[in-house]
């Protein structure tokens, strides 16, 4: 499948492409049939939230989510209303955090023990690597995986956990968002989706300023692999696509995003206040 994403527009049109790779992901590559039982778990659920960990969070009071469904990513236990809200999933995309190092198997044991009725969803490389050093033996854990050509058309985006994933650029738009939606959510509630990573390349772009496990992940300027900024750039349109596809596909299937952010660039989905959730009209 890798030839065929990497084939010349020119000799096969891009809608071809999507085609192909679609047929290609739905009858021939290697899907997780396990995750089928997560395949509308909340469809009789009215609501669910999902936090990224934009600075936005920072200041937020978050405790009214304890009684709520909530969708969180990778190191969301750092805001001081983590042990009140209590995810109910955990979504970790990222390959790095399964880096085998010290490092990143504490990090891991932290939200082990920091979370320790969440619901985790874990980058597929991290199976043999958990088994390894023990990990999270009490917790429900299942692993997603990704293939074929990334989605640029809403009826290939595809959020079926079973088999492989195809759009994101982030935890949110990769893992959170698609599972809300797999998981069977009618409305869907964004808090934290800043998406601000370029407005200030030394600043923290999460509601923390310094990350003790992986510090490379602190700000753009701080990431050690040195990322051009043109790849910045093409990876945040990458990003608002993915965003726009998700909205897309959720009217599709009977559902509604809001973002409740305090401060979003993300400009696809009807804004709400967070506090007319609990109370107050919150979305149509």
């Amino acid at each position: 499948m890798s030839r065929l994403r990497n084939m010349p527009s020119w000799l096969f049109s891009p809608r071809l492409l999507d085609l192909a790779s679609h047929l290609y992901v739905r009858y021939f590559a290697a899907g997780i049939t396990e995750n089928r039982a997560l395949e509308n778990r909340h469809a009789s659920e009215a609501r669910c939230f999902i936090i990224g960990n934009g600075p936005s969070l920072k200041d937020m009071d978050l405790k009214p989510l304890a009684n709520e469904y909530t969708v969180g990513c990778n190191s969301f236990y750092k805001h001081p209303d983590a042990d009140a809200v209590q995810l109910k999933y955990l979504c970790i995309g990222d390959p790095h955090f399964m880096i085998d190092q010290p490092r990143a198997v504490e990090w891991h044991r932290l939200i082990e023990s920091r979370m320790p009725k969440t619901v985790i969803l874990l980058h597929p490389q991290a199976k043999a690597w958990i088994e390894r050093y023990g990990l999270y033996r009490s917790h429900q854990v299942h692993f997603f995986s990704q293939g074929g050509r990334a989605a640029e058309e809403a009826r290939w985006a595809n959020v079926d956990f079973s088999s492989p994933l195809n759009l994101g650029m982030t935890t949110g738009t990769l893992l959170a968002i698609p599972l809300a939606l797999y998981l069977g959510f009618r409305k869907i509630y964004l808090l934290g989706f800043d998406a601000t990573w370029l407005d200030a390349p030394e600043r923290s772009y999460h509601f923390y300023d310094k990350h003790e496990h992986f510090p490379e992940f602190d700000s753009i300027a701080a990431d050690t692999r040195k990322l051009s900024y043109e790849f910045e750039v093409r990876s945040v349109v990458r990003e608002m696509q993915s965003h726009r596809l998700l909205n897309e596909l959720a009217a599709r299937r009977g559902a509604q995003i809001f973002n409740a952010g305090r401060v979003s660039r993300i400009d696809v989905y009807p804004r709400v206040h967070f506090e007319d959730c609990f109370g107050g009209p919150c979305g149509s």
